[in-house]
């Protein structure tokens, strides 16, 4: 395998740490999260990490579940295509949307998802040069703006540096406290990207220039169309058979404190440890022996979950972060928000 760190950072080829500030209004100082030698924080380029995850797996695109069945031999999926596949072990990482789960606990995705009471407002752009140095000295990673005091909470994110290092691109999220954000009639439906920065840039006015400088940059056409809505689910019980969850499918959460993303991973280690144990002693073919083991690995991902979906939505960047083992990770061992150095910020492929 590739070195993961080198293959994923969204930081590449810039010479700087992962880092994602938090300014709020009773603070002045910058402080976050970054990448300590002693406390390391990888943030990764959803594509780079997806391409890094598919070293040598042969991968089938585009398949679409229309059944699952199951029985003390193994589970077979059908797909929209016609085509089928068989196994000892049906792995539903599908999203929050899961088919998968739908099939496992016949209940939609509509039934099990929450709605976040926040109103939110994307938008995109590239910044370069001097812009762009401004940026990274405010956060390396991302920018994150807690402020109650004025009704919004955002988050002005590096997506990924351009490959000269001298520009990078970069989304926000802007998102209001509004418990009428799922209404059919919600202004954001209907709303024109113009008026949708307009909304943007009064509600961030009193803003510092240096944190408001993002919003200001941005053009009408910038903006997403769609309205997003963030839902979560929270899921107490899951049967132990042949059919397991993970990730989204499992406990679809608030993205704060990348928590989504490391509890897939932290499931994926887990499974693995649990399949590992099944294959040692050969006991796929045990129901018995299964299902015991399938309990142990759902009971520690609805013991995680639930707390990280719950402690998302709370937008607590000091909860307690779980490790695999379903215990509180060290200190030391987990993001920790601290006091943030300034370093000078270099641009170019040398940099």
């Amino acid at each position: 395998m590739p070195d993961m760190r080198d293959s994923v950072d969204h930081l590449r080829p810039l010479n700087l740490p992962a880092q994602i500030s938090v300014y709020t209004a009773d603070r002045k100082d910058r402080f976050g999260y970054q990448d300590w030698p002693d406390n390391p924080l990888i943030r990764a380029e959803r594509r780079r990490l997806r391409a890094w995850l598919s070293t040598n797996i042969p991968i089938q695109w585009g398949k679409r579940v229309t059944g699952i069945t199951y029985d003390d031999n193994g589970v077979t999926v059908s797909f929209e295509d016609g085509s089928s596949a068989k196994g000892d072990i049906l792995v539903g990482a599908d999203g929050i949307n899961s088919i998968v789960r739908q099939h496992l606990i016949n209940r939609s995705a509509k039934d099990l998802q929450n709605v976040i009471p926040l109103a939110t407002t994307i938008g995109e752009l590239d910044l370069s040069g001097e812009t762009f140095k401004r940026h990274l000295a405010l956060g390396h990673s991302g920018i994150m703006c807690i402020r109650p005091d004025l009704g919004f909470v955002s988050f002005a994110g590096l997506h990924y540096v351009n490959p000269d290092g001298l520009s990078g691109h970069y989304y926000w999220n802007l998102m209001e406290y509004d418990s009428n954000v799922a209404k059919p009639d919600h202004w954001l439906q209907t709303a024109s990207k113009q008026e949708k920065l307009d909304r943007a840039l009064k509600i961030t006015e009193k803003l510092s220039p240096e944190l408001r400088e993002i919003f200001e940059l941005t053009k009408p056409e910038q903006i997403r169309d769609e309205q997003h809505i963030w839902r979560d689910l929270e899921i107490e019980s899951l049967p132990a058979g042949r059919v397991v969850l993970m990730g989204d499918a499992a406990h679809a959460m608030m993205p704060i404190r990348g928590e989504g993303g490391y509890h897939t991973l932290v499931d994926s280690l887990v499974l693995g440890e649990r399949l590992g144990e099944l294959a040692q002693e050969d006991k796929f073919k045990d129901p018995i022996a299964l299902r015991q083991i399938v309990t142990k690995y759902n009971d520690g991902l609805i013991g995680r979950g639930l707390q990280a979906v719950r402690d998302s939505r709370r937008l607590d960047l000091n909860a307690t972060r779980f490790g695999p083992d379903g215990k509180p990770l060290p200190e030391g061992k987990a993001p920790t928000l601290k006091p943030l150095p300034d370093v000078d910020i270099v641009l170019g492929v040398a940099a």
